[in-house]
């Protein structure tokens, strides 16, 4: 390359090229091709006087560099502490590896070593995923490599999700319940949120017998009429705090602290079953129940805030399609019946 083609202070140097520039005292050899991203970033911190000091390629640099990026910062607080849950356990085992040295079958290994969780073994291939593109970008991983992660097969889910509570159970938690889990029970079942953003909700987020907010995990701005249960309970709530759901002295609750007022009344319960439903159920009562009232998909999704059917089948499951299929034949009875008085 001549000099005509390089950049102001680099000269060709015994095959590769050198950043001089006497008047700071520097000569600094380059290794990086002239023209790639590397190059110019090396060159940048050289004008500014800095040395660039290459990072160690491993997995440890490659988990931070993500973690420094927009892609990860611009994720929504839950999502980033998920992520950070399961990338930390490919920090353990694999942080001073070469992420050049993985291939798709050490990934393909790692998932059948977790096969005991399909959800942690699927989540851990879909970080690595994640993780090997951002290795792509920064020169951690060449083109020609591709991402070995790409193309793991996922466990299929072991089951339809969060149970319901069933009818039995329900009865006994309304009976037994303290004030505040059955406040939280009555809005997760009147509204079909998670139980993140039930714990949100500030009394000026009610207007009209609405609540209006953002959903946490989606972004997603929603307002959903309360129900007439949900109405006439909530009138007998007082507003001892900002948020409707509050601790003694009118302050916001930690998730951990409901989860475990909500776990130490379902043991005490004597349904031998009762500890097996979670919180999150009462999301998918609240979608059975606007199927069971005949709405159709548009309008569960306008209140449980589900960004597709296939999240809706996931939720509704036997009932959706008990439904729908009893909407279909009824169609059918009276196009039949139209056609015999022609």
């Amino acid at each position: 390359m001549t000099k005509k083609a390089l950049p102001k202070f680099v000269y060709g140097d015994r095959g590769y090229v050198r950043f001089i520039r006497r008047s700071r005292g520097q000569s600094v050899m380059m290794k990086e091709e002239p023209g790639t991203p590397e190059f110019w970033e090396h060159y940048n911190l050289l004008l500014k006087g800095r040395e660039h000091v290459p990072a160690k390629r491993n997995f440890e640099a490659l988990i931070l560099s993500y973690f420094e990026s927009e892609a990860f910062r611009s994720k929504k607080p839950r999502t980033q502490a998920d992520y950070r849950k399961y990338i930390e356990h490919i920090r353990i085992i694999w942080g001073h590896l070469d992420p050049q040295k993985i291939e798709t079958h050490h990934i393909f290994k790692l998932r059948n070593e977790n096969a005991d969780s399909w959800r942690r073994a699927n989540y851990l291939v879909q970080v690595m995923v994640i993780l090997m593109n951002h290795a792509r970008l920064i020169g951690f991983l060449k083109k020609e490599h591709g991402n070995p992660a790409k193309g793991v097969p996922l466990f299929k889910q072991q089951s339809d999700g969060w149970e319901p509570w069933p009818d039995d159970v329900r009865a006994e938690f309304e009976a037994v319940a303290t004030p505040r889990a059955r406040l939280v029970y009555e809005l997760c079942l009147g509204l079909g949120q998670r139980i993140g953003d039930v714990l949100k909700i500030r009394w000026n987020h009610i207007e009209d017998g609405a609540y209006d907010f953002h959903q946490g995990k989606t972004d997603k701005p929603l307002l959903i009429p309360f129900t007439d249960r949900l109405r006439a309970y909530m009138a007998t709530v007082p507003k001892e705090g900002m948020t409707v759901i509050c601790n003694q002295g009118g302050l916001p609750p930690t998730y951990a602290a409901i989860r475990d007022e909500m776990n130490r009344i379902k043991d005490a319960m004597s349904h031998p079953d009762a500890k097996r439903y979670v919180t999150h159920g009462l999301r998918k009562n609240a979608t059975i129940e606007l199927y069971l009232a005949g709405c159709d998909d548009e309008m569960v999704k306008a209140v449980t805030g589900h960004s597709g059917v296939e999240m809706l089948k996931k939720y509704g499951g036997q009932v959706r399609q008990k439904v729908l299929a009893i909407k279909a034949q009824a169609a059918r009875d009276v196009a039949e019946q139209n056609k015999s008085r022609t």
